[in-house]
């Protein structure tokens, strides 16, 4: 063969220019070390030999380092017997230390297929991915492996945690040679990921991967991911908990989410008071021709069975909706169909709840006294309220309210207490 057929396809591949790629393991010397500049290194396939095209299918990369033995060349393909592109070279598989040549914490991706993960390969993909923007990728290894088992174990040690079912960027679909992938992610782009799925309503992905968190005792990313949601007013933060619930995850409603969705989710007696006038809502003794109860704030009573309350789960079009019944009278609240001058229209309860003015949206708030929840009716789109004035008992009505209530959650908000 001539010599330059010995060289790297550049062409196929793109020339990186690292000065050390065609030599030896001279690992002993002081090196340029990845990278020269203060950004990351984009991506280093670790036992990669460049793009390979093979019977109308492809393996490895154009564009990115490759980490491989000293002397070895590309195994097969139209380059096969060539120098491999952009090599970091290490003395063998057993001795695969990159020290010499690529930086700690220095490299956005890592990726490797179908090649044994040692010890020593895993200690060093996890020396070498950057901790907070980085992943790596392991393409046609089954997650069961003891390979796949033995990185996960490193990777923890950097919060870089298996996401199940990983939907990879077109860029990391190229190898077509494979069929399979496990993927592990950073912290921050597992929280986004899975923030995304709950909030747009992806809810079997969001499950998916929340279980696998647990399972890898990282239960407190989970709780961050629920603070997070709270404090990004997101309503589905209850879907979320509804389906880890229906899924049989108990454990982790109870363990990582706040009390008055643990309530809601488990369907128990709740106590709903509102927060400004500290009134606990119960319904009227007596009933109107309709056979309706008007809603009041009760100015005393937070233990009688007046004062207690379930929220019934009905999913509609993927979105989690309530009822929400009294459980003295088995009676389901509603807002009127007629308006005040004001426009706001009174709350009651009635013995049916097959209407859409018997639906109502959560929508949790985060204040520093505490969470709460803007109860909004599904028909009129109007958000429980006290009124501001008393009976002579000190009770007063329940009414929706004409208008956005959003910026004022601690007068429209609610907090939901176990009862009694």
């Amino acid at each position: 063969m001539d010599p330059f057929d010995k060289l790297p396809n550049y062409v196929t591949n793109v020339d990186l220019k690292y000065p050390y790629s065609d030599l030896p393991y001279i690992g002993q010397y002081k090196l340029l070390k990845l990278p020269f500049t203060g950004e990351l290194i984009e991506h280093v396939d670790y036992w990669g030999e460049g793009r390979i095209v093979n019977g109308g299918l492809y393996s490895g990369f154009r564009n990115c380092y490759n980490v491989n033995r000293q002397y070895q060349e590309v195994s097969n393909g139209p380059d096969k017997g060539r120098k491999i592109p952009n090599r970091i070279p290490v003395r063998d598989e057993n001795d695969c230390d990159t020290r010499a040549y690529i930086k700690d914490d220095s490299v956005k991706i890592v990726t490797l297929m179908s090649a044994p993960i040692i010890p020593n390969s895993a200690r060093d993909i996890t020396r070498i991915v950057n901790e907070r923007v980085g992943m790596v990728v392991i393409y046609g290894m089954p997650v069961e492996s003891q390979g796949i088992k033995l990185l996960a174990a490193e990777l923890k040690n950097k919060l870089l945690l298996y996401c199940p079912d990983y939907e990879l960027s077109a860029y990391l679909q190229e190898p077509t040679m494979m069929d399979s992938h496990v993927a592990f992610l950073n912290k921050q782009l597992l929280m986004d990921l899975l923030f995304k799925y709950v909030s747009t309503g992806d809810y079997n992905k969001a499950v998916t991967i929340t279980k696998s968190l647990q399972d890898d005792n990282v239960g407190f990313v989970i709780k961050e991911l629920v603070d997070r949601l709270l404090r990004a007013r997101e309503p589905n933060v209850f879907a979320y908990a509804d389906k880890l619930w229906s899924a049989g995850h108990h454990d982790i409603v109870n363990d990582f989410f706040p009390s008055e969705i643990k309530l809601i989710t488990k369907q128990e007696r709740v106590k709903i008071i509102g927060r400004y006038y500290n009134q606990a809502l119960k319904l009227d003794a007596n009933v109107d021709r309709y056979n309706d109860r008007l809603a009041w704030g009760d100015s005393k009573d937070k233990t009688s069975h007046r004062v207690s309350w379930k929220l019934i789960p009905v999913w509609e079009n993927n979105k989690l909706l309530y009822k929400i019944m009294n459980t003295e009278h088995t009676m389901y609240l509603k807002l009127d169909v007629n308006v005040d001058g004001y426009g706001d229209r009174q709350a009651w309860g009635s013995n049916n709840s097959n209407e859409k003015r018997h639906l109502w949206k959560l929508t949790p708030v985060v204040l520093e006294t505490g969470n709460v929840l803007l109860i909004e009716n599904h028909e009129y789109g109007q958000s429980l309220k006290l009124d501001a004035h008393v009976d002579r008992y000190g009770d007063r009505l329940l009414w929706g309210n004409n208008g956005n209530v959003d910026g004022n959650p601690g007068y429209f908000g609610w907090v939901i207490n176990a009862w009694p």
